[in-house]
């Protein structure tokens, strides 16, 4: 929900809650409205009556909140330009035997893993990862800092390791039947119901990808439009833009 209402230059952007119940066709009115309940109380929207609609907008919050559930809104990770930071374990501390939380702490944050004792994160490791490292690990992690492989097929062992191929295809894929939707000069509430079928399955099929996209596919694929420029086109269809 809080993907559709992101809006592609960080403005405020209104979505009317009748729009907003065909991104998440499977909740009732009643379970629509509770989640926009909780999620105004978690300040990640707020709600206002426009032109005569009950509509919501995303917070700065909601925004921070969506960049770290989905990486590829993240500005860093959009504007990334190949460093890389690795994390190579050395030896466990006694708090952290065999590094499980470290391992978990790096996997929520989208490292990628290359073997079970080195990860590594495109860009700089994020403030939290940093703060665990000063206070649990010193001398039991080592952080190294690249931009250049010197050894070994780089696109091939990250596109492997992510699967990106199988990204690519899917946004190829989603990308050709958003050119056909946006054939039809309506917006999104004026669809007819097949339509909005039509739309509700691309929606689904792109959060789904978009869900395992780190945000590093437009740096390896750049001739495949990426996840997060599709759902700026799916939103052109918003009736209140």
């Amino acid at each position: 929900m809080l993907a559709w209402l992101y809006p592609p230059d960080r403005s405020s952007r209104w979505v009317a809650i009748d729009e907003l119940a065909l991104v998440a066709p499977d909740l009732t009115s009643g379970g629509l409205q509770s989640t926009i309940n909780y999620l105004e109380s978690k300040k990640s929207l707020v709600t206002e009556r426009l032109e005569g609609q009950l509509s919501v907008s995303i917070t700065t919050h909601g925004m921070r909140a969506l960049e770290e559930q989905l990486p590829a809104f993240s500005a860093k990770k959009r504007q990334w330009k190949g460093n890389w930071q690795g994390v190579f374990f050395l030896e466990a501390p006694a708090g952290d035997n065999n590094f499980r939380f470290l391992r978990r702490l790096l996997t929520n944050v989208a490292a990628v893993p290359v073997s079970r004792g080195m990860y590594l994160y495109p860009g700089e490791l994020p403030e939290k990862v940093i703060f665990e490292l000063n206070s649990s690990y010193v001398g039991s992690v080592m952080v190294v800092e690249f931009a250049q492989w010197v050894f070994g097929d780089e696109k091939e062992i990250i596109g492997s390791t992510l699967q990106l191929g199988d990204l690519v295809d899917a946004y190829s894929s989603i990308s050709k039947e958003i050119d056909t939707l946006l054939t039809v000069d309506q917006t999104l509430i004026s669809f007819t119901d097949q339509q909005k079928l039509r739309f509700s399955s691309i929606y689904d099929r792109l959060f789904g990808a978009l869900q395992h996209d780190l945000g590093v596919q437009r740096a390896y694929f750049p001739q495949v439009e990426n996840g997060v420029d599709l759902l700026f086109r799916l939103q052109t269809l918003s009736s209140m833009g």
